[in-house]
């Protein structure tokens, strides 16, 4: 049977759906089949993250009422890789709790691992998802607010007797003061770092274009490789390595972004004989030889006129 595993927070919009999906690309990408499942209902947003918004007919609640519905409501995302969605309209205090932890352990028999996106917070939701889940992924932002709700959560999830489980820092900064990793795994009073993903202004915007899955590049599954591996084997990977894990990305991105920025010593231009043809002109301190070979013909048709 598949493994059932609650991506959850004590705070709202650290990144648990950007966590769930990436996470589910690249365990997918490993070769294992995998189902997302958004776990807020009424409040659903995984379908906007994965861009299948305008796909949705069935969801969660249809399949859960009925078990013929099933595979309308199972939504192909990329191979081994698909999509339960939550109602939009019912909240979790307005369904049948038990129908549908029936439905997410009989779905157990298809998939190697089931992530269901936790509602934020502590409700009828979360407390519903932890009695149905093996184990968790406690996503938090290194920050004081967030590091506290994140605490608690982890209360919570010991309150049902939940003790496995990895955390997953956040947009954690790649410039400036940020907290140290230790200080922050002593205020979560947690011995387990399962990713330190970087801050990145890419992952807004993919999220925001519903294209999230396309900056699964290898580079972004490195960063993920310790969480994937603890998804898979059930062990952490050393505090330090998943540091040197971060710290490696975040030198490649950088390296990239001023490669990027680097003025080149060549540009394309226009031929300036009057040809189709594109030529490269090279750039010297803002004057580049297309400009010199301009002027150059237009001093000749100067002199020419003067005689």
């Amino acid at each position: 049977m598949g493994e059932i595993i609650g991506v959850v927070s004590g705070k709202g919009g650290v990144g648990k759906t950007t966590v769930t999906a990436c996470l589910g690309a690249a365990l997918s990408h490993a070769g294992h089949r995998v189902l997302l499942c958004d776990g807020d209902f009424g409040l659903r947003d995984l379908d906007l993250v994965l861009g299948v918004a305008d796909e949705i007919i069935y969801d969660a609640l249809d399949a859960s009422e009925d078990k013929e519905y099933t595979d309308d409501a199972i939504v192909s995302i990329a191979e081994n890789l698909d999509f339960l969605p939550a109602s939009q309209s019912a909240r979790w205090e307005d369904i049948g709790r038990k129908k549908y932890k029936k439905l997410v352990r009989r779905l157990c028999d298809v998939y190697d691992y089931i992530l269901i996106d936790a509602p934020a917070g502590i409700g009828k939701g979360i407390e519903s998802i932890l009695d149905l889940v093996n184990r968790c992924i406690v996503v938090t932002h290194p920050l004081w607010v967030s590091l506290r709700n994140g605490a608690r959560m982890i209360q919570v999830c010991q309150e049902h007797n939940i003790r496995d489980f990895a955390i997953v820092f956040n947009a954690v900064p790649v410039d400036g003061e940020d907290i140290d990793l230790y200080d922050m795994l002593e205020v979560l009073r947690a011995e387990y770092v399962g990713a330190m993903i970087p801050y990145d202004e890419d992952i807004l915007t993919y999220t925001q274009d519903g294209h999230l899955l396309d900056l699964a590049s290898p580079e972004f599954r490195n960063v993920l490789a310790p969480l994937v591996d603890y998804v898979v084997t059930g062990d952490c990977w050393e505090d330090y390595d998943v540091q040197k894990q971060f710290d490696a990305y975040v030198t490649k991105k950088k390296a990239a972004k001023e490669e990027a920025c680097t003025p080149t010593l060549a540009s394309a231009g226009e031929s300036i004989f009057g040809d189709s043809n594109t030529v490269l002109y090279i750039n010297r301190g803002g004057w580049t030889t297309q400009r010199l070979l301009v002027q150059g013909k237009q001093s000749l048709w100067r002199r020419r006129k003067l005689k």
